[in-house]
């Protein structure tokens, strides 16, 4: 194991009971989120912590540095639009939502802006197993059971792009976004090379993702599955699984997390940032996998595509912004 990629799993593990904490609360009013948002900043907040506003998404701060994005030729399960591969680097510090934006904190926007709820939503509702656009499904009715810190789904990139804009006005100045396709695996491999952040065994992925395991069987038996099993169906409150090595929980799993990025034909083409966001875009990147993703669509590498204004029982959101 490289020495860099040793130190940052180290340092996660460590962290895991100081910087990182369980799950948000399930249920949290204005007041109960302002009075632990201003709990915090009186405590003198955590260096590797940024929060911006009450209803701002806690962001951890994920280093500078250098990774290969994409997949190696040789790689199982890989697709030709992973490559070929390109060395990417990022001059300044970033910080990234430790978690995926909760449906308390989308609630609060929608609160805030009166922006539209959305029906319609890509389920398995009508039939089991087979997932068809429906018009019953919502962001507050996926189709499964959820709680105010499970990740928000149904909501489109076009609601994203609401949801950070509004960001933007609570928090002026901090210029929150969507991650870039290279941003979002940078932050997903931290340090790591292999084809999941914590190995090239899927098996072993129960405690760092919510993924087709075990679990799932029971409803869904011709699925392909991990031989672990975590216990949870569908979505998880945020948080409930390990770290990566940046801080950062649910990467790989829960929900996948919309990316600012344009569809890439492939990776040959991409400027030196990484970013490839043309006028005129119709098919909008997701990228982790979700609670629904079998063991090829849980590597790191893996990516998908639809159109801006597609909503998914399987789809989410992170945000970050910039330190520089």
């Amino acid at each position: 194991m490289p020495v860099l990629r040793s130190i940052l799993l180290m340092l996660a593990l460590s962290c895991v009971g100081a910087v990182a904490q369980a799950s948000p609360p399930a249920g949290e009013t204005d007041a109960q989120r302002t009075a632990r948002y201003d709990a915090w900043r009186a405590s003198g907040g955590d260096p590797a912590l940024r929060w911006d506003c009450a209803w701002c998404p806690e962001l951890a701060v994920v280093p500078a540095g250098a990774f290969t994005l994409g997949s190696p030729a040789g790689e199982r399960d890989r697709r030709d639009d992973e490559g070929p591969q390109r060395r990417i680097t990022f001059a300044a510090p970033m910080a990234i939502g430790r978690f995926e934006i909760t449906r308390n904190e989308y609630e609060a926007f929608l609160r805030a802006t009166g922006h539209p709820v959305g029906v319609g939503c890509l389920t398995d509702r009508e039939t089991q197993g087979t997932w068809t656009m429906d018009r019953v499904s919502t962001l507050r009715d996926p189709g499964f059971p959820q709680a105010g810190n499970h990740p928000v789904a149904c909501v489109s990139w076009e609601d994203a792009q609401a949801y950070v804009a509004w960001l933007n006005v609570q928090a002026p100045g901090m210029r929150f976004r969507l991650l870039t396709e290279a941003e979002w695996e940078y932050a997903a491999r931290a340090g790591s090379s292999t084809v999941y952040p914590w190995g090239d065994d899927p098996n072993q992925g129960c405690p760092w993702s919510n993924g087709v395991d075990r679990t799932p069987l029971a409803k869904y038996p011709t699925w392909v599955a991990t031989s672990c099993s975590d216990g949870v169906l569908n979505t998880a409150p945020v948080g409930s699984y390990r770290p990566n090595a940046f801080g950062l929980y649910d990467m790989i799993g829960n929900v996948a997390e919309w990316v600012q990025d344009c569809t890439a034909p492939s990776y040959e083409t991409l400027p030196a940032s990484g970013a490839y966001d043309p006028p005129g875009c119709d098919r909008r990147i997701n990228r982790g996998g979700s609670w629904g993703s079998t063991i090829p669509n849980l590597r790191v590498a893996d990516r998908f595509r639809q159109p801006p204004g597609h909503r998914d029982d399987s789809i989410g959101i992170r945000v970050m912004r910039p330190l520089d």
